[in-house]
């Protein structure tokens, strides 16, 4: 794929000088002509100290130009001419050649020539790196084809502006999917061309830019909200770098958005579903504590109806609101009221006598009452044996039990007749 540096307006390109020198690499861009059109200083330095010995060009012309043939120059310079012809003449997408150090002890290096578009022709970029320094991941782009992964291909919407007055002069194709507007409606235009009945909104994106430009560094914005047209609320999370040229002044300013609005909106569904969750948890504690509520109904008994089914976790709830019942009033005697209890089986019945049990170890009594005629029946049918657990009637027969092993009775007031 050849990247096109010059933008549909005529007036509008990018400069490659400024994107050279934002590359990690050293690097140099050839016109169709074979031309040395720009060079960053990384690439001028390893000339400088000998280190790339197979240039094919010469850096002492003022405007150098790759020779006509190979004749005269060295093995490994006519191999890098070779190259860069074969891509300018449209024979190869991509070539990579292994050179050995020049200077004594230099490392050797790593060169690689793609198409690049320059004046409306099809020209070169081509790239010189040490091949110790660190590489990139397998299955990651090459950082030689960084001009074409950074307009083209990354997962982000990417896009360049000038800093006289911040107007668009590249982007990608996933500018589009973000702000929902054409490459072409939008190229040569600023925030306030793009966002013109939105004056807030645009005056917050410019100040954005000038505040990357005073501060002449890189600024990381993980998370900023703006309207679309037609899209709606976006959350983006914004990267802007100033490109600098070899002097230091910034002539462009690149910035990389990820729309990290379905990020933001599961995370958000994350947050309320834990929320309701938390809910939910508050309220089944509630319903447990009401399920299982040990009531005072006089000095030293007390009452605990149950009501439903009595599983594993409503049986250890049951025997711990019972022991702290029985410690907090000081009870002798505990009615223990099933008459709520559809079913009461094997398992339930050895839950409610290791209640029992635990109970008598505090010094009170557990009295069962209220069971129906239908508990009654399966406890004989299963041959049941509830042990030495004490049943009554109901719980008024419960109740008055309670008061006699007090030495208490209930007992009707009398009227006098006058």
């Amino acid at each position: 794929m050849t990247t096109d540096l010059d933008g549909p307006c005529p007036n509008v390109g990018v400069d490659p000088l400024s994107l050279l020198f934002a590359l990690p690499v050293a690097a140099a861009v050839f016109d169709a002509k074979g031309a040395l059109r720009c060079a960053n200083p990384r690439l001028e330095q390893l000339i400088a100290e000998g280190a790339l010995p197979a240039w094919p060009v010469s850096r002492a012309h003022e405007r150098a130009v790759l020779p006509a043939s190979p004749e005269g120059l060295a093995g490994e310079a006519q191999e890098v001419f070779a190259g860069i012809r074969a891509v300018l003449e449209g024979e190869r997408e991509q070539i990579g050649i292994e050179l050995r150090g020049g200077a004594p002890g230099a490392p050797s290096c790593e060169i690689s020539v793609t198409p690049l578009r320059v004046d409306g022709a099809r020209g070169a970029l081509v790239c010189v790196r040490n091949p110790t320094a660190p590489r990139n991941k397998p299955g990651t782009v090459p950082i030689e084809s960084f001009l074409d992964t950074i307009i083209d291909h990354v997962p982000v919407s990417v896009f360049i502006k000038e800093v006289k007055e911040f107007r668009l002069v590249r982007m990608n194709g996933h500018y589009e999917k973000v702000f929902g507007a054409p490459r072409s409606e939008a190229l040569g235009k600023n925030v306030f061309d793009l966002f013109p009945h939105r004056l807030e909104e645009a005056k917050w994106l410019d100040r954005m830019d000038r505040d990357v430009l005073e501060k002449g560094e890189i600024v990381d914005t993980p998370e900023a909200h703006i309207v679309v047209p037609g899209l709606g609320d976006r959350w983006l999370h914004m990267v802007k770098v100033p490109l600098k040229d070899e002097h230091g002044v910034c002539h462009y300013l690149l910035a990389m958005i990820e729309d990290i609005t379905e990020k933001k909106r599961a995370n958000e569904a994350v947050q309320k579903e834990l929320a309701w969750f938390a809910t939910q948890r508050q309220l089944l504690d509630v319903i447990q504590e009401l399920s299982t509520p040990v009531i005072p109904v006089h000095e030293g008994i007390l009452v605990v109806p149950l009501v439903g089914t009595i599983d594993s976790a409503r049986g250890a709830q049951l025997l711990e609101a019972l022991l702290q019942g029985i410690e907090r009033h000081q009870a002798e005697t505990v009615l223990i009221d099933i008459t709520g209890v559809p079913v009461l089986d094997a398992d339930v019945a050895a839950r409610l006598l290791q209640a029992t049990r635990a109970a008598a170890l505090l010094g009170a009594t557990c009295v069962l009452v209220g069971a129906s005629p239908d508990v009654a029946r399966t406890l004989v049918a299963q041959g049941i044996d509830l042990g030495d657990l004490l049943t009554q009637r109901d719980l008024q027969a419960g109740i008055h039990y309670a008061l006699a092993r007090q030495g208490k009775a209930i007992v009707r007031e009398r009227r006098e007749r006058r």
